[in-house]
């Protein structure tokens, strides 16, 4: 064993030494009081000797140090003494002390305390591996029931439906998640979003979470299967049945969690939510590219038993944006040293909302990467982000759109069918001449409607009207001035104009106008040869 001895009287010290070492002992020696401190915390000794009364610090100093220092194994402390009087061995005891020795040693005295040191140390060391393996034990369990949250917990987003798209962040705060969210697809049209957030944290909270959604789905399949009426059960009734189903349980346990309904509808194009004290959603309006924050409508579940559930109901546009999140999210620090919250988060959102969804969760990360250091309380953290698309061709035949990469393309199509269904009599050229116009009109709308956006809402309406084919595009956004453009320059020392010049050398006729908060554009063209 390697054991530090410090005392000043060398005679005492020089026996004591040569004693371990002829026991075989590794011996490190201190002549006084500081500098077996400093040796102490430089490197760990697991057993001491002491003398009592020593210069610069005494034994019991250095003894009351080592228990006040932060260790990962024990340090067993012998205090060399002449002293007797049982007041000073119990003032000894209560600092720290193990064991005592008597000057002058005695050899038989020093192995008998010596193997009573070891002993302990050997009992408090096996205590300490066998605290490791449980501990070890446990991580593996949490780690395991993190990988079965994931896995079987987090519902992916519907592939049956076209309404919406949908990517979400979630970090918990301790491997497996307070936070929740889930999906019902009913269809093509309708898709139901939920998300929760249980008070507390770690297992608890993602077993209750795990109870919760359990229990939606038991709420949702009974209520289809009675049904009296036609057609789905409205949130608010979904969001009752679970009250009547969890929330005695709830009070029970002493826990409560927020939660937050949303359906969306395509065939109207509606929102209609119950929010149970959860965060406000956030909802980005993509016509307007303003935020606002929907209300809260009723309190936390595990509140009451005798809560009853009121929905509301609003319209959506396809390119909104609809954000459910946790209070991990709105309790961030700004640099000011301010909680994030939420009207500050919807402002931030809005500089923000146009991008693909995959981008704006990287954006959320570093909003919480940046504000890490400020978080309140070590929250899980949420963050839901649902890109509306809605029924992308309309009762009219208008196609209702999301102008984003892969949008050209669908009207491009659109074009084209609607173009060789016009009996109008187009040839292959001119119907290729009609996709490049509008080609060429939704990409400018794209570039220069909300400049520095790479998304804007857009509506395509074709019909053959008064023996020509019309199309018109509507967007929101900035004016589009085309007076202002300059014609096309062939020699390359200028650009732009391209696009324009192309419009009107494929149509016959081209009109912008500038209505309210929209850009009108329409493309008129007659079929050669068609005798109008």
């Amino acid at each position: 064993m390697r054991i530090l001895v410090a005392d000043d009287d060398e005679l005492s010290a020089d026996i004591l030494i040569a004693s371990l070492r002829s026991m075989s002992h590794e011996v490190v020696f201190a002549p006084n009081g500081g500098e077996a401190w400093r040796m102490l915390q430089q490197e760990p000794f697991r057993l001491v000797i002491l003398d009592w009364v020593m210069p610069e610090m005494d034994g019991m100093e250095v003894c009351r140090n080592i228990r006040a220092m932060q260790s990962s194994s024990y340090t067993y402390i012998i205090l060399l003494t002449g002293r007797t009087d049982r007041k000073d061995r119990l003032e000894a005891l209560e600092g720290g002390a193990d064991d005592f020795l008597t000057k002058p040693l005695d050899s038989g005295e020093l192995i008998a305390r010596l193997n009573v040191a070891n002993r302990i140390l050997e009992t408090e060391e096996a205590v300490r591996r066998t605290n490791r393996e449980l501990q070890q034990a446990r991580q593996k369990e949490i780690e395991l029931g993190a990988t079965i949250q994931k896995r079987l917990l987090y519902s992916p987003p519907p592939r049956t439906t076209n309404a919406i798209e949908t990517a979400s962040l979630s970090i918990p705060s301790q491997y497996v998640d307070g936070d929740f969210c889930d999906f019902f697809a009913h269809g093509n049209e309708i898709v139901d979003v939920f998300v929760g957030d249980v008070m507390g944290k770690g297992v608890p909270a993602a077993m209750v979470g795990a109870g919760v959604k359990t229990g939606l789905q038991r709420c949702m399949i009974s209520l289809l299967t009675h049904a009296t009426d036609p057609g789905l059960p409205s949130p608010e009734r979904l969001l009752q049945s679970l009250d009547d189903l969890v929330c005695a349980e709830l009070i029970d346990l002493g826990t409560f969690l927020t939660l937050c309904y949303a359906r969306f509808d395509s065939a109207d194009d509606s929102l209609t939510y119950v929010n149970c004290g959860h965060p406000k959603i956030v909802l980005w309006d993509s016509l307007s590219g303003v935020c606002r924050l929907l209300d809260t409508t009723n309190v936390p579940l595990g509140f009451s038993d005798s809560e009853s559930y009121e929905q509301r109901t609003g319209q959506l546009h396809p390119g909104d944006l609809v954000l459910f999140y946790s209070d991990g999210v709105t309790d961030l620090k700004l640099p000011n040293g301010k909680r994030l919250g939420m009207n500050h988060f919807a402002d931030w959102v809005e500089s923000r909302a146009h991008l693909p969804l995959d981008e704006f969760l990287a954006e959320v990360e570093m909003l919480r990467l940046g504000g890490l250091a400020g978080l309140l309380t070590g929250d899980d953290f949420t963050c839901v982000a649902i890109r509306y698309r809605g029924s992308e061709t309309e009762k009219d035949g208008t196609l209702h759109l999301w102008a984003d990469t892969g949008s050209l393309r669908k009207i491009r199509n659109y074009v084209k069918a609607s173009a060789r269904a016009s009996s109008l009599g187009f040839s292959d050229s001119e119907v290729t001449e009609l996709m490049l116009a509008v080609q060429e009109a939704a990409s400018n709308a794209v570039r220069h409607a909300r400049p520095g956006q790479k998304g804007i809402p857009i509506k395509v309406k074709a019909q053959a009207r008064e023996g020509m084919f019309v199309l018109e595009l509507r967007y929101p956004g900035t004016a589009f001035d085309v007076k202002s453009v300059p014609e096309p320059v062939l020699d390359g020392t200028k650009e732009g104009g391209f696009g324009i010049s192309i419009i009107k050398k494929c149509v016959d006729e081209v009109k912008f106008v500038f209505r309210g908060d929209h850009n009108l554009v329409t493309l008129k063209k007659r079929a050669k040869g068609s005798g109008i």
